[in-house]
């Protein structure tokens, strides 16, 4: 083989490297500016925008590498450079923003778990309680009251004390019993109230008590009357063991105090009081 020769075939292959190269180059030219386009399309999505940004820094190492068999390949280089940083720079920058809304997301979810509402919950009432509720009555309440809303008004003092089951049973056929109610150690209290203008008589209390245990199974049977009893009723309210309420206790037992308390009643003693 001549040198002649030699010298042809290298400068052949220097022509079709050229060629390829060129190729090269300008098919990668034409993917970057793909490449670009599609960022501009995706850029409002992270991991998109991130892929995108990836392929064009792949296009870009290509094209350095095609370049450097050419002769453009050091002028192309330094054009392509800038391109190269903002392409970095891009991807650091999505890669920051999306770490920043991760940050956002989990510190929102935080906070709004720290504030949640609480589900408030109400405790039950103790089947059997003394506690006191902010309820008053007056005399001056009593006396305008009808007689049905002056059985209401007791039967309220002995929720208010923390009689349990207290119903108001009165009216026609009541049998005497026209509030009932059950205390603290389980005793059925039975009431009768008469709102009358005078002083209640000896006939109603005796009437009471021949129902107040036999029928209605009072434990601790009560007779309250707005205006007080005569002689005879007290009498004979004392000796059948029965309870009364004048109108002097009405005003302590309206005014706060226990009914028990009012009563002189011990209230843990026995059954039958």
């Amino acid at each position: 083989m001549t040198s002649g020769e030699g010298r042809s075939r290298r400068q052949d292959g220097t022509g079709t490297d050229d060629g390829d190269s060129g190729l090269a180059f300008l098919l990668g030219f034409v993917a970057l500016g793909v490449v670009v386009q599609t960022v501009a399309w995706l850029w409002g999505h992270p991991l998109a925008a991130a892929a995108v940004l990836g392929g064009a820094a792949t296009v870009l190492v290509a094209l350095r590498v095609a370049l450097r068999r050419t002769a453009l390949g050091p002028p192309v280089r330094r054009f392509l450079q800038p391109l190269w940083a903002l392409v970095r720079a891009g991807i650091a920058a999505r890669f920051t923003l999306a770490r920043t809304r991760a940050a956002a997301s989990v510190t929102g979810r935080i906070e709004q778990w720290a504030h949640r509402p609480v589900r408030q919950t109400t405790p039950a009432e103790p089947a059997a309680s003394y506690t006191r509720r902010s309820l008053v009555h007056t005399l001056e309440a009593f006396e305008a009251a009808t007689p049905t809303g002056f059985e209401e008004m007791c039967r309220e003092l002995l929720e208010r004390a923390g009689f349990t089951d207290a119903v108001r049973t009165g009216g026609a056929g009541d049998l005497g019993a026209d509030v009932v109610a059950v205390d603290g150690l389980g005793r059925r209290v039975v009431l009768q109230c008469k709102r009358y203008a005078a002083p209640l008589g000896s006939e109603a209390v005796q009437t009471f008590n021949g129902t107040a245990r036999p029928v209605h199974g009072a434990a601790v049977p009560v007779v309250v009357a707005l205006n007080g009893f005569t002689e005879p009723a007290a009498a004979f309210a004392t000796q059948q063991r029965l309870h009364l309420v004048d109108r002097e206790r009405l005003a302590r037992w309206g005014a706060g105090q226990h009914l028990y308390q009012v009563l002189d009643i011990d209230p843990g003693a026995g059954r039958h009081t």
